[in-house]
């Protein structure tokens, strides 16, 4: 077990800080992205060595005089802003939205890279909702209904859209600055806080008003490529919608300025931005649902039931961890979404999670304050308040605490650094595979599936069921 001290007592830290009403557009929104990284930079409170407290950029541009473990670094730690802009945008968006498997839950994971023409927190908030409402998803009436357990976020879903975003970044900035090598493209993406804009002013020694114009003619290649790279359903549609569409649609609605003044949106401002950004019909399929064999509609069935009763496990034991920590805090606080959980098997606890989720106080209202992110450790399934182990509110940009297990099975979490849980024994980053080549297929690919589009991937499963 790692030791840490005790955290003071007090509110919990808010994922980001609501920001002033007064905030120009093109202003960071969000308190998360004032950061470099979600680690501290002081030596003597880092768990792990890393390569980076070394790095100085370099003034060639050759990739070789990059090392290997200098560029894994500087992934790593891109991979954590990015993984932070992840939880503020989901932390944004309407809970009840996340009760449903279609819809803007799909748009998240399929759709909602971070790369585009505005921050990145508001990229992923506006990517998602315009993919959710340009490729609808075809289903009987009544085969969406709410449900609690969807309130559980697909984790290796989250680690993958963070990786296939900073791939798109890694493509878009040196297709923007041709002469930047792998390396200085990450180095220059870490030092800006993954802002693509902020990047190639920085790579070219210009004003960010002159990088923006740059963006902007350049920006339809830019976003094809950075959608390809990113495996974006419909790169061309993005590429489009990102560098035309949504500066045309931004500059006559405003629409950065109302994700500034909501923090947390209602499902009326979804539906409203949805119209917004997608005025005309929807795309339409160009050839009929694919004719799916019984053993890979089993299959797909299956999966999404498994993965259901797992999210229903793992809401109740956060909700008991809620109801410990009301009675605890007194803070009247409502689940909103579980964006994390991990499994410690590999410190041979075979039930017992990790859990990051977010909850926001009832009767706040969505522009008084932000949700709040939680960790929890507990035995699942619980039967009582007694397997809940710990139950803290975290910051994941203060809050450096990591853990062997969960980092060993690529489950990204944030972990508090001044209390005690299990698996935090201090190893070496190089340990850790944080690589991204994800088994295929994810939990994410099952439960989004659409019968209209996700060809390559029923083919996959009639291949796995055929033994083809």
């Amino acid at each position: 077990m790692a030791r840490r001290r005790r955290r003071p007592s007090g509110r919990g830290a808010k994922v980001a800080a609501k920001p002033a009403e007064d905030s120009p557009p093109d202003t960071d929104p969000t308190s998360l992205s004032s950061f470099p990284s979600g680690r501290s930079t002081d030596p003597a409170t880092s768990q792990h060595k890393s390569p980076l407290s070394g790095f100085q950029p370099h003034q060639d541009d050759d990739d070789e005089a990059w090392t290997q473990s200098d560029k894994r670094a500087l992934r790593r730690r891109l991979l954590d802003i990015i993984h932070r802009f992840y939880l503020d945008a989901i932390s944004r968006l309407p809970p009840v939205e996340f009760r449903r498997t279609t819809g803007l839950t799909r748009g998240l994971f399929v759709g909602g890279h971070c790369f585009g023409p505005l921050h990145p927190v508001h990229n992923i908030v506006v990517n998602s909702i315009w993919y959710a409402a340009a490729f609808p998803v075809r289903r009987p009436a009544g085969s969406d209904d709410e449900d609690e357990a969807n309130a559980l976020l697909s984790t290796d879903g989250i680690a993958r859209i963070c990786h296939r975003s900073l791939d798109g970044l890694v493509a878009a900035l040196r297709h923007l600055c041709p002469s930047l090598s792998n390396g200085d493209a990450l180095w220059r993406l870490f030092s800006t806080s993954a802002d693509l804009t902020a990047a190639v002013a920085l790579a070219n020694g210009v004003s960010k008003s002159s990088a923006l114009r740059v963006v902007a003619s350049q920006g339809h290649a830019a976003f094809h490529l950075a959608a390809l790279v990113a495996q974006h359903p419909d790169p061309t549609a993005f590429a489009h919608f990102a560098s035309s569409a949504l500066p045309s649609i931004n500059g006559q609605h405003n629409i950065v300025q109302l994700l500034i003044m909501k923090h947390m949106l209602a499902s009326r401002h979804i539906n409203y931005l949805s119209k917004v950004l997608v005025p005309s019909s929807p795309h339409e399929p160009s050839v009929p649902p694919l004719m799916l064999s019984t053993q890979v509609l089993d299959c797909i069935a299956s999966q999404k039931q498994q993965f259901k009763g797992i999210g229903k496990q793992v809401v109740n034991v956060v909700n008991m961890a809620l109801q410990e920590y009301t009675q605890r805090s007194g803070e009247q606080l409502k689940l909103h979404s579980v964006c994390g959980a991990g499994l410690l098997k590999e410190e041979g606890l075979e039930n017992c999670y990790h859990i990051n989720f977010l909850a926001y106080h009832e009767g706040s209202g969505s522009a008084v304050a932000a949700p709040v992110l939680f960790f929890t450790e507990a035995i699942i399934p619980s039967c009582d308040e007694t397997d809940i182990r710990l139950c803290v509110p975290v910051d994941p940009v203060t809050d450096i605490g990591r853990c062997f297990a969960c980092e060993s099975n690529r489950k990204k979490v944030v972990h508090p650094f001044y209390d005690e849980y299990l698996g935090g024994r201090e190893f070496q980053e190089d340990e850790v595979n944080y690589g991204n080549d994800f088994p295929i297929p994810l939990d994410a690919d099952y439960i989004f599936f659409d019968a209209d589009r996700d060809m390559a991937f029923a083919n996959y499963l009639w291949r796995e069921s055929t033994g083809h």
